[in-house]
């Protein structure tokens, strides 16, 4: 599911941080030295389309150098900031008449209510249930009745392009228990997605993979931090809910702190305040110090696939205690 990150170490200490975006990184003295290959996973009407795109990175160029002056690479990512959220509509292609426009939004502003704006999320979860009830309709009308399974790209971009963030992560998290395991998990595609473009991988049909640029010029310490600033920028149901959120943004930090290490450079203090992500990071960062091989099994969506890691071997019992702190801390009212 998603776009995403396949990757290769040097080392035999590695981390795997998954859930959506991987994000991997050395567990000793060296630096992160990465080779990455990311792929689209999306499907168009011909199929299935997958093609890797080589990093810089690799075993023969694992310091992620790469021949840019700092000026140049300053005015790359800043061109990041000039894109319209419609630059990234041409990589979540529709059928006429329909629209990805909120998801492409969430790419630059993922905390911007559109659809969601004013409503709690129990009423966010209904309207989008609606607004999804509608667009089958809408598909079958014009003769591309949804497949149950396999649904090209097109059709799953026409089915949720209504929907903002906020909005994704109702039927992604199953707010109401009103959207089926498949409409979960194409919601956290298009998140996943989201999170991608963000950081400078490129998610979406291999035909279009031409038109997208990397603003970090395959620089990791920048495509982390483009991470960790887009996943501190969603909504609080988000922040304080999902366990996929808080590992993703453990992980990418700890990621971030490596890579700018590796590059010569003091990282900045991402630190949040969120009590489960300081618990995962410490984990991480604990299994880091100690060298110990920690691979992340699986995907983490609730609690228990949190403590079958064994990364997070001796902190079990502090666990409840930060997932009912964060909760407090983001959505005090919230109920499923």
């Amino acid at each position: 599911m998603g776009a995403y990150l396949d990757a290769k170490v040097r080392s035999n200490h590695v981390y795997v941080f998954s859930g959506g975006i991987v994000v991997i990184s050395t567990i000793s003295s060296q630096p992160l030295g990465v080779q990455n290959k990311y792929a689209s996973l999306e499907k168009t009407g011909s199929g299935v389309e997958e093609k890797p795109i080589k990093d810089s990175a690799g075993p023969e160029n694992s310091n992620n150098d790469v021949t840019i002056s700092d000026a140049g690479r300053k005015a790359l990512e800043a061109s990041r900031g000039a894109q319209s959220p419609s630059y990234y509509e041409q990589f979540m292609p529709t059928y006429d008449g329909f629209t990805a426009a909120n998801i492409a939004l969430g790419v630059k502003e993922p905390g911007r209510d559109t659809f969601s704006a004013g409503k709690d999320f129990s009423q966010v979860a209904i309207d989008a249930r609606a607004s999804m009830d509608n667009n089958y309709e809408r598909l079958e009308s014009i003769g591309k009745s949804y497949p149950p399974n396999n649904a090209p790209a097109e059709s799953r971009n026409s089915l949720l392009g209504e929907l903002d963030r906020r909005a994704l992560y109702a039927v992604a998290s199953n707010q109401g228990e009103m959207f089926t395991k498949d409409e979960q998990a194409i919601a956290r595609n298009k998140m996943n997605q989201q999170q991608g473009l963000a950081m400078g991988l490129y998610s979406g049909p291999t035909s279009e993979k031409d038109q997208f640029s990397d603003p970090f010029v395959g620089n990791m310490a920048s495509k982390f931090k483009a991470g960790i600033e887009f996943l501190d920028a969603v909504g609080n149901e988000e922040k304080g809910t999902s366990f996929e959120y808080a590992h993703q943004r453990a992980g990418v930090q700890k990621a971030y702190e490596s890579a700018s290490i590796k590059n010569g450079e003091i990282p900045e203090d991402f630190m949040s305040d969120s009590p489960l992500i300081m618990l995962l990071y410490e984990a991480m960062d604990a299994a880091e110090k100690f060298g110990s091989k920690s691979i992340t099994e699986g995907q983490i969506l609730n609690a228990e696939d949190i403590r079958k890691q064994s990364w997070f071997s001796g902190y079990e019992n502090r666990l409840d205690d930060s997932i009912n702190a964060t909760r407090e801390l983001y959505v005090p009212k919230f109920t499923k």
